[in-house]
């Protein structure tokens, strides 16, 4: 995302795809209240290759000095500087030229030590190693949604929506959102129902390594959420024994799943986070992510139907379905 640095501010702030700056103050997105700048009186714009800005004052928009007519437009440049209507103003200098995407801004960084946050499917913030939130997109509703540690159902799932406000480590951040732009807008190629689950456990159940099965296979190595998943399609594999049809398979209270891996509900949520963005980092041009983990009143179950289990070389369990 591009961003301006305003030099009387000493404040960066972002562009949306369509910025406008005028005096105005509700009909555009940088306000100037200057008596000499026109209600609408510039707009910078992506054009799907680069930023542009356009003059659309009667008094004249200045680019390092050089004067922009009412309706010229000129290609932007890092370090650029941009002046509206009078040069003596202290005015704008362009810091970053980046696409326009979804990200977290900040609002509490030091100008010189700016860093946002640049979004694409499933973030775990602060950090992976000690979360505190997840952010991620939903590709069937098209929206971000914001989940704490002790949020415990699809219902406290609030949902982001431009310029809401965002904290964690400490810190705060404002959700912009890029609209049509962005990673959001990546066509998925594949669906997640399209892999088979190849769940290799050791004989004692201490480790737990995954493979995921579609044309070719992809490792994710040993890691401690997959015992997670694999305990929940055990239990869809039973509830698939006793004769339940597919949408009643697997549903378990998320208290009774940290009873049976021996965590509390905030470790639980941590490796459920773990698990989701492990899957959006290796999958990401993948739809259907939300199928891996499906939560509704309290309940949690594995959302995929095409998987095996191995105990040391053994097959100990295998779902009866060929799609999901």
């Amino acid at each position: 995302m591009a961003y301006l640095l305003d030099v009387a501010a000493k404040t960066h702030f972002p562009l949306a795809p369509h910025h406008t700056f005028g005096r105005l103050a509700n009909s555009v997105e940088t306000h100037i209240d200057k008596p000499y700048v026109s209600k609408l009186h510039a707009a910078i714009e992506w054009n799907g290759r680069q930023w542009r800005i356009k003059n659309l004052g009667l008094n004249g928009t200045w680019i390092n000095g050089i004067s922009l007519s009412q309706g010229d437009s000129r290609d932007l440049n890092i370090h650029d500087e941009i002046h509206f209507a009078e040069q003596t103003d202290p005015g704008f200098i362009v810091a970053d030229l980046s696409p326009p995407t979804d990200m977290l801004w900040p609002l509490d960084q030091p100008v010189d030590q700016l860093r946002p946050i640049t979004l694409s499917r499933y973030h775990l913030l602060p950090d992976a190693n000690e979360p505190e939130l997840a952010v991620f997109y939903n590709e069937q509703t098209q929206q971000w949604h914001c989940e704490a540690l002790h949020q415990q159902n699809e219902h406290e799932q609030p949902e982001l929506n431009d310029g809401d406000l965002v904290q964690f480590g400490h810190s705060h951040w404002q959700f912009v959102r890029a609209q049509i732009y962005g990673p959001t807008e990546a066509k998925a190629s594949r669906h997640l129902n399209d892999y088979e689950f190849i769940f290799n456990m050791s004989m004692d159940e201490e480790t737990t390594q995954l493979e995921l099965h579609h044309q070719q296979t992809l490792d994710l190595a040993v890691r401690t959420h997959h015992y997670l998943l694999l305990q929940l399609a055990r239990h869809r594999a039973e509830d698939a024994e006793r004769g339940l049809d597919s949408k009643s398979q697997g549903w378990i209270y998320a208290d009774q799943l940290a009873a049976e891996l021996g965590v509390d509900g905030t470790h639980l949520n941590i490796q459920i986070f773990r698990a989701r963005k492990q899957l959006a980092d290796s999958l990401p041009d993948t739809a259907g992510q939300q199928c891996l983990l499906e939560r509704r009143g309290g309940k949690i179950r594995f959302g995929c139907e095409k998987f095996k289990i191995y105990k040391g070389d053994q097959l100990t369990l295998a779902s009866p379905y060929k799609h999901c």
